[in-house]
C-alpha cells in the first residue's frame, strides 16, 4: 500500500496528472475539429509536465511546504522525469513547421515570466494582481484550442472563437478552487479571487462561468448532440467540486479531482462514441 501512496504522489506532484489533464483537453478539441495528428496531444503532455514542474522549482521557497520538501526528497526522481519530458517534447517538436512553434512562443514567454522576475519590486505576473486567473486560463486556451488547430490549418474554422471562449471559462472556473486552497497561504498583495471577492462569491463565479460554458455548447449547435449531453455532465460534476472547495480541503482534492474534471470529460467523449458507432 504504501507503494501505491508513493507512486500516487510522484504522479499528482510532479505534474503528470496536470499533463494528463492537458492531453485531454487538447484530444476534446481534435475531436471535435476531427484532427488526427497525436503528436499534437503528446506533444502538449510532455511539455505541460516540464512548465509546471519548472514553475515549481523557480518557487520552490514559496509553495506549499508539503510539496516543497517532496521535490527536494524526489529531486533524483523529478531530475529523470524532466529530462525524458524534454527529449520527448524536442523530438515531437521536430514534426512540426517552424510556425506551428511560433505560433506557441508567447504562451511560452507567459509560462516563463510567471515566476521569473519582470522588475526589482514584480517577481513574475503572478504577483501582479488579479492577473494570474487570465494568464493561466488564456495559456491553457492557447496551448488547448489554438495550437493543434494551427498547426492543422483549422484556425478559421468556423465555431472556433466559440471553443475557445467556452475553454478559457472552464478553466477558469475549476482554477478557482485551487486559489480557495491556497487563499490562506498566498501573499495578500496577490489579490487573488477568494482574497479579493470572498470563498462564496469566488464560487458562485465559478458556477456561473460554468453554466454559460454550458449554454455556449448548446447554443453551438442545430440540434441536441451527444456533445451537449457530455458538456451538461462535466458542468455537473464541476459545480458539485466547485461546491466542496474550502480553504481546508484535503491535499488532492483540487490537484486531484478537480483536475481530473478534463480526464473525465475526454473519457466521456470517448464512450459517447463508441456507444453512437455500436
Amino acid at each position: 500500500m504504501s507503494l501505491i501512496k508513493k507512486w500516487f504522489s510522484f504522479y499528482v506532484f510532479a505534474n503528470v496528472h496536470v499533463g494528463l489533464a492537458a492531453l485531454c483537453l487538447t484530444k476534446i478539441t481534435m475531436t471535435a475539429f476531427e484532427i488526427e495528428n497525436d503528436s499534437l496531444a503528446y506533444f502538449v503532455f510532455f511539455s505541460t509536465i516540464m512548465s509546471y514542474n519548472f514553475i515549481r522549482i523557480v518557487r520552490l521557497d514559496d509553495i506549499n511546504s508539503l510539496i516543497s520538501n517532496w521535490m527536494r526528497s524526489n529531486k533524483r526522481n523529478l531530475i529523470i522525469l524532466n529530462s525524458l519530458c524534454l527529449i520527448s517534447t524536442i523530438y515531437l517538436a521536430l514534426s512540426f513547421r517552424f510556425s506551428d512553434l511560433l505560433f506557441l512562443l508567447p504562451f511560452f514567454l507567459l509560462s516563463l515570466l510567471y515566476v521569473l522576475p519582470i522588475t526589482s519590486k514584480i517577481k513574475g505576473f503572478r504577483q501582479i494582481p488579479g492577473l494570474k486567473l487570465i494568464i493561466i486560463s488564456f495559456t491553457w486556451a492557447g496551448v488547448t484550442v489554438g495550437f493543434p488547430l494551427f498547426a492543422s490549418n483549422l484556425l478559421d474554422s468556423e465555431g472556433v472563437w466559440i471553443v475557445f471562449i467556452q475553454r478559457l471559462m472552464f478553466v477558469i472556473a475549476i482554477t478557482i478552487p485551487f486559489d480557495i486552497r491556497d487563499a490562506q497561504l498566498d501573499l495578500p498583495g496577490l489579490k487573488t479571487l477568494p482574497q479579493i471577492i470572498g470563498v462564496g462569491k469566488s464560487k458562485v463565479l465559478a458556477i456561473l462561468l460554468m453554466i454559460v460554458f454550458n449554454y455556449l455548447e448548446y447554443y453551438s449547435m442545430t440540434e441536441i448532440e451527444i456533445s451537449f449531453v457530455v458538456t451538461s455532465l462535466v458542468t455537473i460534476f464541476s459545480v458539485f467540486l466547485i461546491l466542496g472547495a474550502s480553504e481546508r480541503q484535503h491535499r488532492f482534492y483540487s490537484s486531484f479531482w478537480v483536475e481530473s474534471i478534463p480526464i473525465l470529460w475526454y473519457g466521456m467523449l470517448l464512450i459517447s462514441e463508441n456507444l453512437t458507432f455500436a
